[in-house]
């Protein structure tokens, strides 16, 4: 038996056992032999319209196709009805989803050569070292800089012998124009990464040196290395990465329907695996653009790692608590979902009324409801598509057929 058979017989039942009631409650009022009305909800059906168009029983703003219904509510019960009150309700949704530790980019340096060159020594020789600012990473030879150096010392020579002549003194505007160049020697070494201590050197002593040094730029730790002994290098070759493990990143995805509720500053609780406690960590930066092969979006936290607990790579399962707002909800359950409309079914007594509503967003098993209830209000829960069936048969039985709910 398909549903649609299952639902035609719950209706029918309904209504049986709808006029039955109505049959015991007018036995003992009427005379013998008086044949009964019709039971309450179908009352409609032996009164004339009244003026102005509208059906008997009709209730002026009933969706499309409904009516409402007035019944006996034990009756109903016996088939599992329930209400829920519309009531005003801080809305906040919880959202789990899934991240990675990252490095903090804003404390990673990358080190480079700059030049074309070989590598001839390696001081920071493994990845996971602990370095300082300014110490020593790698030397590298390259036969630019050691021309430059070159250069550099034959400028400074000519201008201390030319100062040292008898002629020296005539050189007044000259002297200026060779501090010039000498100038811009050194700048072109500087611009190449060669050390200033060992620019000053070479012009101190006028002996080039073969290698210059790489120092770290930042206090960190290596996260990469491809410094090798013999390695040739480009400007392009990154040789190091440093990074500040103390502060690191949580990249989080969020899906596009929790996107409008995720705010800068908020904070979220962080199971990282390898981690015995839960972090926390505060939401700073939302990605301007969604990922099309996934559709989500990128969300970064700032966290803590003074400890040295965490580890860039990790995986991570998150919690966000999300402030969707403040208005009227209603349960889940009440909401019968037509496709182009949403119906509920408001319980006043004895007398049920169909209602068209708009729908917010649905929070923890309850809808945010925006326009079609009041607050205080009671909306059924159970039984609904017994009740939607006897209000649809209603609104075709009435004059006008299917249209008496218009």
């Amino acid at each position: 038996m398909d549903w649609l058979s299952c639902r035609a017989i719950g209706a029918a039942g309904l209504a049986c056992a709808v006029a039955l009631a109505g049959c015991a409650k007018g036995a003992g009022n009427e005379p013998a032999g008086h044949t009964n009305g019709p039971v309450k909800e179908h009352a409609g059906h032996a009164q004339p319209a009244p003026s102005g168009g509208e059906p008997a029983g009709h209730v002026a703003g009933a969706p499309s196709g409904y009516a409402s219904i007035t019944v006996d509510t034990a009756q109903l019960r016996a088939f599992g009805l329930a209400t829920a009150k519309v009531e005003h309700r801080h809305l906040v949704r919880a959202l789990r989803t899934v991240g990675i530790v990252t490095l903090d980019e804003t404390r990673t340096s990358h080190v480079h050569a700059r030049v074309r060159g070989f590598v001839e020594s390696v001081s920071a020789n493994f990845t996971g070292k602990t370095v300082k600012r300014g110490e020593p990473l790698c030397g590298v030879f390259s036969q630019e800089v050691l021309a430059a150096q070159l250069e550099l010392i034959a400028l400074v020579r000519q201008k201390r012998a030319l100062a040292g002549s008898p002629a020296g003194h005539l050189l007044g505007d000259a002297s200026a124009s060779w501090d010039t160049l000498i100038e811009a020697s050194r700048q072109r070494l500087f611009v190449w990464n060669v050390p200033r201590g060992q620019v000053d050197r070479v012009e101190r002593t006028l002996a080039p040196v073969r290698m210059f040094g790489l120092s770290a730029p930042r206090a960190g730790v290596i996260v990469a290395k491809r410094a090798f002994v013999g390695a040739y290098v480009e400007p392009g070759t990154e040789l190091y990465v440093i990074s500040d493990l103390s502060k690191l990143w949580v990249q989080l995805d969020v899906y596009e329907a929790d996107v409008p509720y995720v705010r800068m500053g908020d904070t979220a609780k962080l199971t990282i695996e390898g981690v015995s406690e839960t972090v926390t960590g505060t939401i700073a930066y939302l990605a301007p653009t969604i990922d099309e092969a996934t559709r989500t979006l990128k969300v970064r936290l700032d966290v803590d790692n003074t400890a040295g607990t965490l580890r860039p790579g990790a995986f991570v399962n998150a919690e966000l608590s999300l402030m969707v707002g403040h208005g009227l909800v209603l349960p889940e359950s009440a909401v019968i979902r037509t496709g182009a409309r949403n119906i509920v079914f408001v319980v006043h007594g004895e007398h049920i009324q169909p209602r068209e509503v708009k729908l917010g967003p649905l929070v923890e098993g309850a809808y945010r409801v925006d326009a079609g209830v009041t607050a205080g209000e009671e909306v059924a829960t159970g039984a609904q598509f017994l009740i939607d069936s006897e209000s649809r048969l209603r609104a075709t039985s009435v004059p006008g057929g299917a249209h008496a709910g218009h």
